[in-house]
């Protein structure tokens, strides 16, 4: 359960540009990729993640849409809360793949919510801080040349 929340900066390192791309099953878009990077001063368990919302153009996407993606494994938004084995480096992207048949090209308002309680900041049992790691940009779709192909 959090206790306090801290806002971090450098919220403009959150959101990956470079990985912000349609997702395609046969040649048909089917969702689009989010890269995600930590702007916390240590690595954490995804286990830590307490909140995790995207929205773009204004519009909340459900989370059963989301895909977590990190060392190579696919994850639910509510298997999240169980993998106390999975560790996010701070030197590692995490993508979110979001299913909701693509998004048209140019540019969006993204904006990502993302919350998660700091195992080192322990106020008592179950009492935890909580960062606040999100970040609004606005964000252009990259072309078909560099888009992601899932078989």
């Amino acid at each position: 359960m959090p206790t306090v929340f801290i806002k971090l900066g450098f919220d403009n390192k959150v959101l990956c540009e470079k990985s912000f791309r349609n997702i395609y099953l046969n040649e048909v878009p089917v969702g689009f990729n989010l890269g995600l990077n930590l702007n916390y001063y240590r690595g954490l368990h995804v286990s830590c993640i307490e909140k995790l919302e995207v929205k773009v153009d204004g519009e909340i996407l459900p989370e059963h849409l989301y895909l977590f993606c990190i060392n190579g494994k696919k994850f639910s938004i509510s298997q999240l809360k169980d993998l106390y084995a999975e560790f996010w480096g701070i030197k590692n992207t995490a993508n979110l793949e979001i299913y909701n048949n693509g998004l048209s090209e140019g540019e969006h308002d993204v904006e990502l919510t993302l919350h998660f309680r700091s195992p080192y900041m322990k106020f008592a049992p179950r009492f935890y801080g909580t960062i606040d790691s999100s970040s609004r940009k606005k964000m252009t779709l990259l072309t078909n040349k560099q888009e992601v192909h899932i078989q």
